[in-house]
């Protein structure tokens, strides 16, 4: 039984190791792009804006574009989950 435990523990740590890695990794390309020079917290934290998790990458892509900010799809989804992890807490559906 201890064997189960001690392997469930070290699975958790390496996701929540991994899935901390991916937020700051998102919250640079967020910084990078000078997103707050538009924005504030109180943006982000009215949920009326915002519906759900498909919304919020929405709104994500359309900042992309109207800013012509060069990510990579794969880039603005890290960003889309970082700003979910950080002020809105949808459920993520894959």
């Amino acid at each position: 039984m201890s064997k189960i435990i001690f392997t469930l523990l070290v699975s958790n740590l390496c996701f929540t190791t991994l899935q901390s890695a991916e937020h700051r990794e998102a919250k640079e390309l967020f910084i990078d792009a000078k997103c707050m020079s538009c924005h504030n917290d109180r943006d982000f934290t009215p949920k009326e804006k915002m519906q759900d998790y498909k919304t919020l990458h929405k709104a994500v892509n359309a900042c992309r574009y109207a800013n012509n900010i060069e990510w990579f799809d794969d880039e603005s989804v890290q960003v889309t989950k970082y700003l979910n992890h950080k002020y809105y807490k949808f459920e993520v559906k894959d």
